[in-house]
Formats: C-alpha cells, structure tokens, sequence
C-alpha cells in the first residue's frame, strides 16, 4: 500500500470528522445535522468554506471566529485530527493480511466514526443518543447480512447451525447474536453494580452502544472490548479521580468502551496476546507461590 492511499485516506478521516462535529454539537441539542449549514455557535454566522477545512482553518484562525473573535473549542480539530488517524490506522489494518479486506474497512471506518461522535457527546453531556445506537445497531445486522465475510465463520455459539445456514443468514445471526452479546452482558453488569452499590452504575446508552459494536463485531470482540474498557475505565478513571481529588467524580463509560472496541478491531491479536501471556504470569505465581 502507498502513501497517496494513506494520504487519502487522513483526508477523507478528517472531512468526516467536521461533520461529526456537527452531530457532536447538534444531536444532544436535538437540532437538525443538515440545516442551517455550519456557523459559529456564538454569533451565528455562517462559515464560508475556506472557515470549514478540516484542522487547517483552526489553526489559520487561531481557533477564533473570524466574525465574533470568541474562542473556538480545541475538540472541533481534536475530533478531525483523531478521525483521520483512526481512518488510516483501519484502511492500514485492512491491508494487514497482505490483501485488501474492503468490508472489514468499510466496517471499521463506520465503527470508528459513530464511537467518535457517541464518546465526545458522552464526555460533555452523558449522554449517547439515541440517533447514534439504533441505526448503528440495525446497520450492523444489515451489513452483516450482505456481507457476511465480515464475520469470522465456524463461530462456537452458532456451530450447531451453521453447517445449515446460507452465508447471508449466517452473517446475519452472527450479527444478531453479537449485538445481544454485548448488550446483554453490560446491561446485567449495570444491575449487578447498582445491587452492589446501589446506585445507577450503568447507563441505557452504554447498553445500547454495546449493541452498535455487537452488531458489527460480533460476540466475542463486543465482550473482550467490555473487558478492554474496564482496564482502560479502571486505570484512567482512577487517575482523573486522583488529580481531582473527589471520589465522586463522574466519569461516563461510553469512551472507554469506544476505546476498547477499537483496540480491540484494529490490535485483536496482540491483546489476545498479552491476556495470555498475563493468564500464564499468574498462573505461574500461583504456581510458584
């Protein structure tokens, strides 16, 4: 793979990114993502188009409107830049088996794209809408049913009738089985939690979420990504809890569970890889011990 196709592919991330932006800003406001057209969110004005290049135009203006002088938020280029990369790391991953593997791209990028815009609205309002998990998660069977490649065959939990089943079903039970999955666990996990502490240890919105990357990713990268986004929640959360120096901070769960699907979608074997080598370092301990 050349670099024009990476190059081109951090474009295309980071346009992307803008309108994620838009629906970042818009959907928890319940505001319309196609009109008005973008504008600054202080005095109103629309952007002309040399405003609206991704990262470029930020930084030109020094993260001002050009019309009001306010200060612009960083997360508007964070956002595009933070698209861009992840859209190159996807096309590269695709390109990992020494062929181009176009459906596990194009759900890669899909994935990615509705986890950026589900975790920075999560961040700032707690929220994911609703706007975001449904159709992710309808997609998700969709895309399975007419591209059924995107899931591994010989799934376990579907043995007894995959022998039976046409591709496309396959592909689409594989889906189904996958959103419920990952639905299912956390929310159990929710009611466990909040019979522990009682109190909501697990929003809606994180279950519904679970059930976008189920869909897409199937069964057991939706449960490892949990496991993922707990490490991840764990060493991260407790971190900002430190710093703040409050034990009640409250620290929303969807971006780490977005952290860890897409770890888990672009680095699967080397995670797998290193739970392994972690089980073998205990058990050893015990062992020695």
């Amino acid at each position: 793979m050349n670099l024009t196709m990476y190059m081109f592919s951090f474009a295309m991330g980071c346009v992307i990114g803008s309108f994620l932006n838009v629906c970042i800003y818009r959907l928890p406001r319940e505001m319309s993502i196609v009109l008005p057209p973008s504008h600054c969110p202080f005095c109103g004005q629309p952007l002309a188009w040399y405003d609206n290049v991704p990262i470029l135009s930020f930084l030109c203006l020094g993260g001002k409107c050009r019309h009001c002088g306010v200060i612009i938020s960083g997360r508007y280029a964070l956002v595009e830049l933070l698209t861009g990369l992840l859209f190159v790391a996807i096309v590269w991953r695709a390109y990992s088996s020494g062929s181009f593997a176009a459906a596990q791209a194009g759900v890669g990028l899909i994935v990615a794209s509705a986890l950026v815009a589900a975790s920075f609205i999560d961040i700032e309002r707690q929220i994911i809408p609703d706007e975001i998990t449904y159709p992710g998660a309808a997609a998700g069977c969709l895309a399975g049913l007419v591209f059924p490649q995107i899931h591994a065959a010989g799934d376990p939990l579907l043995a007894i009738v995959s022998q039976s089943l046409p591709p496309h079903v396959y592909g689409l039970a594989a889906s189904v089985l996958g959103a419920a999955a990952g639905a299912g666990f956390i929310y159990l996990t929710g009611l466990a939690g909040k019979a522990l502490f009682r109190k909501e240890a697990m929003g809606l919105g994180d279950v519904k979420l679970m059930a976008l990357i189920g869909a897409f990713l199937g069964w057991r990268v939706a449960l490892l990504s949990i496991f993922i986004g707990c490490i991840f929640g764990a060493v991260i959360g407790l971190s900002i809890m430190i710093a703040a120096r409050k034990r009640d901070t409250r620290i929303p769960f969807g971006p780490y569970l977005s952290l860890g699907a897409i770890s888990v979608m672009l680095f699967e074997p080397q995670v797998l890889g290193a739970i392994n080598w972690w089980q073998k370092l205990v058990t050893s301990g015990f062992a020695g011990g």
